[in-house]
């Protein structure tokens, strides 16, 4: 029977039968500590390290506790009981390292190391077919893999047709750097296409290969994309644009326009603000973004907020503070 190393475990030992007639169950018996003898790898008898006594099942035999220390030397245990009015019983034990234990009767599995493989018992023709690739590498692994191919001599790879011959030519001056420099711009983007990588990045960036200036704003620009602004915002020449200022003061005030029955932003509405409740002296203008605000830079004090977009009704002014 197979226990496993340092671990307690209950055993069974028996049946006890008398010793007068050999075939009577002896169920009465008291089993102590002291009564158990352990041997372990045919070494001295010694009572067990546990300190419990043995307790009767049924016809005569008898369920024994050990602990980790009973069980901790790997290889040969014997268990023998000699008790007055009784045969002697004895039991032997196999007592195995955990993940041996573990693999036979549970559900770990047996470690097999390299260093214990014969030499040449792994070979190209025992491989499968793509057995290693990059889901079977660890990330490590394969930076590890790559720093060595770029830190390896070129050397001992000077093959004709080959990838180092390319490289040691164009090391040595047989290609000159402007064939290297045309070969990589001619090169075609659509085999170069791995996620992160700088082929990635032209491609995304090329789009359908198309001049960008040419491109009609803000068509299918999402709104708040530069395309969206250009085409929805900048509607005439720069230097025509009036009206139109962030303000004289050094307060950051930030004005945020929302419909009072949703509250859903409301952009592109000319907002402008006065000093005085009658609206004659502005101070700062503009128009509100995306997200329904507009920001001017005004004097601490009081100001009103004029608000005006075709189709709305705006209740003029609305009396602010500036801090």
């Amino acid at each position: 029977m197979y226990l496993k190393q340092s671990t307690s475990v209950t055993v069974v030992l028996g049946p006890f039968l008398d010793d007068t007639d050999g075939k009577t169950a002896e169920t009465g018996l008291t089993i102590s500590q002291a009564d158990v003898r352990l041997s372990k790898n045919a070494g001295t008898f010694a009572q067990k390290n546990d300190s419990g006594s043995c307790s009767h099942m049924e016809a005569g035999y008898y369920s024994c506790g050990l602990n980790s220390t009973d069980t901790n030397t790997l290889g040969h245990l014997r268990i023998a009981v000699a008790e007055s009015g009784a045969l002697p019983v004895w039991r032997d034990f196999l007592i195995l390292p955990a993940n041996v234990y573990d693999s036979l009767i549970s559900t770990d599995k047996l470690q097999v190391h390299a260093v214990e493989i014969a030499d040449d018992l792994i070979t190209a023709a025992a491989i499968n077919t793509d057995a290693i690739t990059s889901d079977a590498l660890a990330a490590s692994a394969l930076n590890e893999i790559a720093d060595a191919v770029w830190d390896e001599a070129l050397s001992g790879h000077s093959t004709s047709g080959s990838t180092g011959e390319a490289l040691d030519d164009a090391a040595a001056g047989s290609a000159s750097a402007a064939s290297i420099a045309d070969a990589v711009w001619d090169e075609a983007l659509s085999p170069h296409l791995t996620v992160g990588s700088t082929g990635e990045a032209l491609n995304d960036a090329g789009g359908s290969a198309t001049d960008p200036w040419a491109t009609t704003v803000p068509a299918a620009y999402s709104s708040g994309t530069a395309g969206w602004i250009l085409g929805n915002r900048l509607d005439a020449k720069v230097s025509s644009i009036s009206g139109n200022s962030p303000g004289p003061g050094a307060s950051e005030f930030v004005y945020t326009l929302t419909d009072a029955d949703t509250s859903d932003p409301i952009p592109d509405a000319d907002v402008w603000a006065t000093t005085d409740s009658g609206g004659s002296t502005v101070v700062a203008s503009g128009r509100t973004n995306q997200y329904g605000q507009i920001t001017f830079y005004l004097d601490p004090g009081t100001i009103y907020i004029w608000r005006q977009k075709s189709g709305w009704n705006f209740t003029n002014p609305d009396t602010e503070t500036v801090a």
